[in-house]
């Protein structure tokens, strides 16, 4: 026969049953006894009803969510896990959520929406917007008229952030007719060009937020093209709204502070800011003045340099203009003493052609026919021709020419 000791038993049971999906994630109704809550924070009591009971325990981490104070007597009903604590062998819940009873019906419709809406994507991260500014100057809140998280909220941004202009569209946060007022304005002022819209309420019991959780008002939230964020109820209060946001907030104070940065820390970082630009500019002043000096005394240095460049240049140029007017000296009386020669050259070329033209006009006096026929020669033509040769007449008549007068002759053979 087989024997196993205390601990491997109650290990191997305690297996079982956290490995029974029948046993865990269970809702169990009863009633509170012997409740106990530890300075840790932990609470531990026993359910029961007619018949039987079991221990239970509720760590701290999930007791901070409750929303009523639990004690002896109280009907409730609790969101937990079946297991055995192996130190004692003892059979107990360890309960996530609880309720009182007669608020399970709203519970589990919230919990079965929640599964819906998550499976549908309405809670994905990657749908949600990033928040579009870092220093806010126009909100819509969505809050109840004149009521207290109002009141909170005004005074929130004028202590934070006074440079943002707060529009208030006031709706009913509680009843039936909140998820079809709250849908009203939402639509309304997201077509109105607001950098973001706040959606809050204070705190209240699971009923009183209950219209928080309505699947059309999270429909119209996940469809909102501005940036919301929800501060609905207090730090423990969950609702669908929060979920489906772009940014929850713990309270509706909170949300202010997480979308408006405090104006004191903004004046001490524009006063340090103030105080190293101040500075950079007194180093770059000081650069500045340093390049300056450095400038004015290179522009010095360049000026006498630019006095011995104007001084040669002066020299240089006088020494052109002098050697100038020395070479248009030259070129005049060069220009002179052609002029000279040319002249005498003229001269003496015309006098010589003047001899020429006196002893070719003798010349031609000499031969002009005129004088000659004056020296008694005569000249013989025949058809208007000069006869040379006396064999070129003709037997025919001919023109013996006088010097004072013609005669007309034949020959007479």
């Amino acid at each position: 026969m087989q024997q196993i000791s205390v601990s491997a038993l109650l290990r191997y049971l305690k297996n079982r049953l956290d490995s029974d999906d029948n046993l865990q994630k269970i809702y169990v109704q009863g009633e509170i006894s012997n409740f106990h809550r530890h300075f840790s924070g932990h609470l531990y009591f026993t359910l029961k009803d007619e018949k039987a009971a079991i221990s239970c325990v509720m760590f701290k981490s999930s007791a901070v969510s409750l929303r009523f104070d639990p004690k002896n007597g109280d009907k409730v009903i609790v969101y937990a896990n079946t297991s055995i604590f192996e130190a004692s062998g003892q059979l107990q819940l360890y309960v996530q959520k609880m309720t009182l009873d007669g608020l399970g019906d709203l519970y589990a419709r919230y919990e079965a929406l929640k599964i819906k809406l998550a499976e549908e994507g309405k809670f994905a991260q990657e749908h949600k917007k990033e928040m579009p500014f870092i220093y806010p100057d126009r909100i819509a809140v969505l809050v109840g008229d004149k009521s207290a998280a109002m009141s909170d909220i005004i005074t929130c941004f004028q202590r934070r952030w006074p440079l943002c202009k707060t529009d208030f569209y006031p709706v009913l946060v509680q009843g039936e007719l909140a998820p079809a007022s709250i849908i009203k304005q939402l639509k309304k002022v997201d077509d109105l060009g607001y950098q973001a819209i706040i959606l809050a309420r204070g705190g209240g019991s699971f009923e009183d937020l209950f219209c928080f959780n309505d699947e059309d008002l999270v429909n119209t939230i996940y469809d909102l093209k501005t940036f919301i964020i929800s501060g609905v109820g207090h730090e423990q209060d969950f609702t669908l709204t929060d979920f489906v946001a772009d940014l929850r907030a713990p309270t509706p104070t909170a949300a202010v502070e997480l979308l408006t940065p405090d104006i004191e820390d903004v004046n001490l970082e524009v006063e340090a800011y103030e105080d190293r630009l101040h500075e950079l500019m007194k180093r770059k002043l000081s650069d500045r003045m340093m390049m300056l000096d450095y400038l004015n005394q290179k522009l010095l240095n360049y000026g006498n340099h630019f006095k011995v460049m104007a001084n040669e240049i002066d020299n240089t140029l006088l020494k052109i203009r002098n050697d100038l007017i020395h070479k248009i000296e030259l070129t005049r009386n060069d220009i002179d003493h052609s002029m000279y020669d040319l002249k005498v050259k003229l001269d003496f070329r015309l006098t010589d052609s003047r001899s020429k033209h006196e002893r070719l006009d003798t010349l031609l006096k000499a031969y002009n026919v005129e004088n000659v026929l004056n020296r008694g020669y005569v000249l013989v033509s025949q058809n208007d021709k000069l006869v040379k040769y006396k064999k070129q007449l003709k037997d025919e008549k001919f023109t013996i020419r006088f010097a004072d007068g013609n005669i007309d002759a034949q020959e007479v053979k």
